[in-house]
């Protein structure tokens, strides 16, 4: 009788070890989002700071407005630095003659301010003269005054559309390039 108390002893012993490791595992360790009994976790944000109703300006050596653009909000990120826009608007020029527009739901600055992405619902205005230019993703490389995208457009004319995978513009020397399965219909008028 004396043998089975010992053993009864050391069960109850093990099994109290067992659930005090297992408490000090969840709430010490449990940081992973994993099963915790934590009441509240605290999402720790991305974010350092964020603006609402912001401008972003360049200046040309000669003190012209180069390009500019506007968000309705935008939001710094500890990760990687760089910026997410709500709701962008560029202004740029082409050959600092002729201005064009981008337009989108979303966007993100790179942290060296040298590329701004614009993604959901994209809409160009002018890049080509009188024309209209949709997709869902738009490059534009602000210190060499390039636009790119890898993805579908439509190019909207007074006289006929234009769809393309792909579109690679050079600003400096007014050049479009259409990549992919470029197809059009044009009427005259």
């Amino acid at each position: 009788m004396k043998g089975f108390n010992f053993f009864t002893l050391l069960s109850v012993l093990s099994a109290i070890t067992a659930l005090a490791g297992t408490v000090v595992y969840l709430t010490q360790y449990s940081e992973s989002g994993k099963l915790s009994i934590a009441d509240q976790f605290e999402a720790i944000p991305d974010a350092d700071s964020h603006l609402t109703k912001v401008t972003g300006l360049k200046y040309s050596a000669n003190g012209d407005i180069a390009y500019q653009w506007r968000a309705k909000s935008a939001e710094r990120l500890i990760s990687d630095g760089s910026v997410t826009l709500k709701e962008p608007f560029y202004v740029g020029n082409i050959a600092e003659q002729r201005p064009w527009t981008a337009s989108a739901l979303a966007g993100r600055l790179s942290q060296d301010g040298e590329q701004l992405v614009l993604t959901d619902t994209v809409l160009v205005k002018d890049l080509i003269r009188q024309a209209e230019i949709s997709t869902e993703a738009l490059n534009i490389n602000l210190e060499n005054s390039e636009v790119s995208t890898p993805l579908a457009l439509t190019l909207k004319l007074r006289s006929g559309t234009t769809h393309s995978t792909g579109m690679q513009a050079s600003l400096k020397d007014e050049r479009v390039e259409l990549l992919n399965q470029v197809k059009g219909r044009y009427e005259p008028y």
